[in-house]
């Protein structure tokens, strides 16, 4: 069990399902409550939508480990799952399975529950992530863009579900902030992680943006993407008066805007893999932080 839940990397799966959550109950609801319009799907089905969600990303994280046993022998042999823990054909029919739970929890609410478009993207999300561990990966950027999409449309699905969500300014307001975050940081994330790997995919013929134009253009666009992310929040905590809820205040300071800075820093100090590893787990706890910034904006707004 315990390779399964390494396989499938539990904690950001929990991640996924936190942000959603959050993402409902801490913010739409909240803006829906006080126009006196609610949410319309049942909590039985909201945890079907999120237990789609999981199962889908779960699929994604299984079958990269399945595409990615030689470069992974390479960059971090110590952490190869496949052919050393779990045979490789019960891996792809692990993969299989929970991606085929994933589409049809999704297609049973698009038809059975009418929470409509559900089912079709969950379909076409499991089918990037198959091609982006096949292909796309290997493809300068364009990997990078999907994944960082894929990231932000766990955001989207939540409205989607409701109508009146996406009708509402305010919440589409507050939703496609945390979306442009998490496709931000994503991306970010990615291209630390490719510089992480570049021995390994240059080995395999992975053609990633570090493998085609060198480690130290990447490190510079990484780079100025996290001054640009730490900037623009600079911006909105200025534009908005954020000092004036001091406890959000606090929060978003501490632990995204000031972490932020400081990975912008290691970024461009980082030489060597263990380096960029070091980033990557930075980059990885701010967008966790970043995220559960929900919760704190909500016990924010009480005070």
């Amino acid at each position: 069990m315990t390779n399964y839940l390494k396989l499938i990397r539990w904690p950001n799966l929990l991640m996924i399902a936190i942000f959603q959550y959050a993402l409902r109950y801490l913010l739409v609801a909240p803006i829906l409550d006080y126009q006196e319009k609610g949410l319309i799907i049942s909590h039985l089905d909201f945890f079907l939508l999120v237990l789609s969600t999981v199962c889908i990303a779960a699929g994604g994280y299984a079958v990269n480990d399945i595409e990615d046993v030689a470069i992974d022998s390479i960059n971090k042999p110590s952490r190869v799952i496949i052919g050393t823990k779990i045979k490789e054909d019960t891996a792809n029919n692990f993969y299989t399975a929970i991606t085929f739970i994933g589409v049809a929890i999704g297609f049973y609410l698009s038809f059975v529950k009418d929470i409509r478009l559900i089912g079709f993207i969950q379909i076409f999300s499991a089918g990037f992530l198959y091609f982006y561990a096949t292909t796309y990966k290997c493809i300068p950027l364009l990997g990078n863009v999907i994944i960082g999409l894929l990231t932000g449309m766990t955001a989207l699905m939540v409205i989607i579900a409701e109508p009146a969500a996406m009708a509402d300014p305010a919440v589409l307001t507050f939703t496609g902030s945390y979306m442009v975050f998490a496709f931000s940081m994503t991306i970010l994330r990615e291209l630390i992680k490719d510089l992480e790997d570049q021995k390994g995919d240059s080995t395999c013929g992975c053609k990633t943006l570090p493998v085609m134009i060198g480690s130290v253009p990447v490190k510079i666009i990484a780079g100025l993407l996290s001054l640009l992310i730490v900037t623009t929040l600079i911006w909105i905590q200025i534009s908005t008066k954020q000092w004036q809820a001091m406890l959000s205040f606090a929060y978003v300071t501490a632990l995204v805007t000031v972490p932020l800075l400081v990975l912008s820093f290691l970024i461009f100090k980082a030489t060597e893999m263990k380096d960029y590893a070091r980033c990557a787990l930075l980059s990885k706890m701010i967008m966790f932080t970043g995220i559960i910034s929900i919760i704190i904006f909500y016990f924010s707004s009480k005070q």
